[in-house]
């Protein structure tokens, strides 16, 4: 019997691991190395397809349920805490990641069934689990032609879930950049892609399935949804306005007023996200009051930026403070049906 317990396909730091067996959530000095020991007890951390923190990439990988793995740099069969792990009777616990900086997924007790002499050391484990799981075995990367498929309507609804307080995702929080939403909440951009690309894909996306960063394609849809990306902990000097499209501005002059009419009005992403919706829904984007079709009229793609969105329903000024925009409450208009709309809420006309 095990002396420890951890739950198949679940994610955890190594500091998580670490304060679960006693130690108190360190992760310096044994905990620092790729297979810490606690009580005669080994924790493999190690990375699957990918390279670690240290730079080294040893061919990891599973086969079915089994882990072909290496040991550290120079690490030998005879050495005594390979020797430790191997024996029969030891109680190895697995934890894997794909990529560098997201968390360990726990694969499972593991018992060596095959050792080399090769150095590095590589072992067959045999994993624990008895059936075979998407979480245990390698996982491609997602085709820029799967990850196209998420629209911005995709990327508000998996904001809007996060701000709700949704927390049924594989997703940890950001280390290095922040999504910006509503009022300057802040959310991990790999959680708010991951989310969305299930609701766009229709199976779980995990994080090893696409990688963040400035030149990703994550980065790139969730801001051409209208959100922008910021450093973490960076101190925004006007949170409210960076990002945002002329369309959200052209309505007030001076920047208080725009704040105010931003803040009131719009929830970021809501008006690139209304258009996705509405041009999967009808094929293609058209003034819901006159029924210009700006791309028949004028003979391009770029006249879709004729079409404008507006609240249909509730005025500016009748707009409480804590307003939730949903995307059934918005009307695609063309720009003369919208400054039309403006002008006659406004009791200029």
């Amino acid at each position: 019997m095990s002396q420890y317990t951890f739950e198949v396909g679940k994610q955890y730091k190594r500091d998580n691991v670490s304060a679960l067996v006693g130690d108190g959530g360190t992760t310096t000095g044994n905990w620092s190395t790729g297979y810490p020991q606690k009580d005669g007890v080994t924790f493999i951390f190690c990375n699957v397809g990918s390279a670690g923190q240290t730079g080294h990439d040893y061919d990891n990988k599973f086969d079915g349920l089994d882990l072909i793995w290496r040991g550290r740099t120079g690490s030998r069969r005879e050495h005594s805490s390979i020797q430790r792990m191997i024996h029969p009777d030891a109680e190895v616990h697995v934890f894997w990641r794909s990529n560098g900086r997201d968390p360990f997924t726990y694969a499972g007790l593991a018992q060596a069934v095959e050792v080399t002499d090769e150095v590095p050391v590589r072992v067959r484990w045999k994993l624990s689990a008895t059936e075979p799981d998407l979480r245990l075995t390698p996982v491609r990367r997602l085709p820029a032609s799967e990850l196209n498929k998420i629209r911005a309507d995709h990327i508000w609804e998996a904001v809007q879930l996060l701000l709700d307080g949704y927390q049924e995702h594989p997703f940890a929080d950001s280390t290095d950049y922040d999504v910006l939403a509503d009022d300057g909440k802040r959310l991990p951009p790999k959680a708010v892609f991951g989310i969305a690309a299930k609701l766009a894909l229709g199976f779980e996306v995990l994080p090893l399935h696409f990688t963040a960063g400035l030149s990703s394609p994550c980065f790139r849809i969730i801001e051409a949804a209208g959100f922008p990306i910021v450093v973490k902990n960076e101190q925004e000097t006007n949170p409210t306005l960076k990002g945002l499209s002329f369309e959200d501005q052209q309505w007030c002059e001076g920047k208080e007023k725009l704040v105010l009419h931003i803040k009131r009005e719009r929830s970021r992403g809501a008006a690139e996200a209304k258009k996705a919706q509405f041009k999967q829904k009808f094929g293609k984007l058209y003034c819901e009051k006159c029924g210009l079709d700006p791309v028949e009229k004028y003979g391009t793609l770029h006249a879709e930026s004729c079409i404008e969105v507006h609240h249909k329903h509730t005025q500016v000024r009748d707009m409480e403070s804590n307003h939730t925009t949903k995307l059934d409450s918005l009307e695609c208009l063309c720009a003369n049906c919208h400054r039309l709309e403006h002008k006659l809420l406004k009791g200029a006309i």
